[in-house]
């Protein structure tokens, strides 16, 4: 692209003499144009071949950006649908970017699925991160997030930042809020919990209505998936071996 560029001004200066003065410093702002737009387009490829926890690392208290490094990363988080805070995923819209399946691990959900709805049961992936099991559910058809599965919990709980998310979407109103529960915690002591209920809540391919959840204290609270929804799924079963939930 430079090249032509540079045989275009020759051309011109042959047809017009006069501007022959003006050559280097017309050759160097079309390099410096021509690197600009190089640079981009290599920002452009570095940022899609990264991931949504690495992007939105970039973005945490721990990095400095510029104002167009941050715009970028926002853009490309935008793209693919993840809503992030303080540089950790909190959670993903509904329509997301999803990048092609590659991996081996993927390969292997993808043969275990169906191998398991011919047997007439759901298959869902289910992803380890420091010793406990997290599980992507859609809440309200509105956001996806990643739940722990923990079958000592009472209820399913989220953040008060994801209840902001559904009440700013408009599908969580005040009508969906419920009397607050006093839970007994892990540790044994007992605290009491705003609750509401989730419109629907899917998993996979089956949604379930009104699901009872409660609202933790702090958004760095660990996020739930209990009994409220997997007493809902009947029969289910744990796959170490493959990493998926089971249920009918």
């Amino acid at each position: 692209m430079l090249h032509r560029i540079i045989e275009q001004l020759l051309m011109m200066i042959r047809i017009n003499p006069a501007m022959k003065p003006y050559l280097s410093l017309i050759i160097i702002c079309s390099v410096i144009f021509s690197l600009s737009g190089c640079a981009t387009t290599v920002q452009t490829q570095r940022l899609e071949s990264m991931s949504d926890e690495s992007i939105c690392e970039l973005l945490g208290p721990e990095w400095r950006s510029s104002p167009e490094e941050e715009g970028l990363l926002r853009r490309e988080l935008e793209r693919r649908g993840v809503i992030c805070d303080h540089g950790r995923i909190i959670a993903y819209k509904r329509h997301r970017y999803q990048p092609a399946p590659t991996s081996r691990s993927t390969q292997r959900l993808a043969r275990t699925s169906v191998q398991k709805r011919e047997q007439g049961l759901n298959a869902i992936r289910l992803k380890k991160v420091s010793g406990v099991y997290k599980i992507p559910v859609q809440l309200n058809d509105a956001v996806i997030v990643s739940l722990i599965l923990d079958s000592g919990a009472a209820d399913l709980m989220l953040t008060p930042k994801v209840a902001n998310i559904l009440l700013r979407s408009g599908t969580l109103t005040e009508d969906d809020f419920l009397p607050g529960q006093v839970y007994r915690l892990a540790d044994g002591s007992r605290k009491k919990h705003m609750r509401a209920r989730l419109r629907s809540v899917t998993l996979g391919k089956r949604t379930f209505r009104n699901i009872t959840f409660s609202i933790s204290d702090s958004d760095d609270s660990p996020m739930l998936l209990g009994q409220s929804l997997l007493e809902r799924l009947g029969k289910y079963t744990i796959d170490y071996r493959n990493g998926v939930l089971l249920f009918e």
